[in-house]
């Protein structure tokens, strides 16, 4: 008994001495630590075109049409909306749109349907897209007039060969390149 008393006698002062201890009751705060954020998204156009190569087949000695039509997405994303969007194909040379290094197939002689339309010869000047090549520009493919800011614009090209005069017997290539401009 006397174990039991002496036991209650210091679970007593324990509680006691805990009971007299201050609690602390303050917090502490750091100071604020600021990160600037910066995202910059520039305006932007790009033009995809397939296939990337096209083989001319002759369907007699003044006439030849393309393998397959060319698939084109112009994509865009501007500043903001309102303004146009031009895509165009042009040769680098007017004379010499497909060659063989001395025979010249001329930029004239290639005739371009787009979207299933006429076909018309890529002799035309266009300041909107390939200014400096004047004379070598087919038929508009895409003249987007008060776009949205975001977008993007599917169309179908579908090139052929006419002469007036029969081809040379030669093995030809060239590019014909496909771009946008938004103005």
């Amino acid at each position: 008994m006397k174990i039991l008393k002496n036991v209650t006698l210091v679970i007593a002062v324990l509680t006691l001495s805990l009971l007299s201890v201050p609690r602390s009751r303050a917090q502490s705060t750091s100071n604020a630590a600021a990160v600037t954020m910066t995202f910059a998204v520039n305006s932007s156009m790009t033009v995809a075109a397939t296939p990337g190569s096209i083989v001319f087949t002759p369907t007699d000695s003044k006439n030849a049409t393309a393998s397959a039509p060319i698939a084109i997405v112009t994509s865009w994303n501007l500043a903001v909306g309102g303004g146009n969007v031009f895509t165009a194909a042009y040769f680098a040379s007017i004379p010499a749109a497909l060659t063989n290094g001395t025979l010249n197939i001329p930029a004239s002689d290639v005739f371009a349907s787009v979207n299933g339309g006429a076909a018309g010869a890529c002799t035309l000047a266009n300041v909107n897209v390939a200014a400096a090549n004047a004379g070598a520009i087919c038929p508009q493919i895409f003249g987007g007039i008060g776009v949205a800011a975001q977008g993007t614009h599917s169309d179908s090209l579908l090139l052929s060969l006419t002469s007036p005069t029969a081809f040379p017997v030669a093995s030809y290539a060239g590019t014909i390149t496909i771009s946008a401009q938004a103005t």
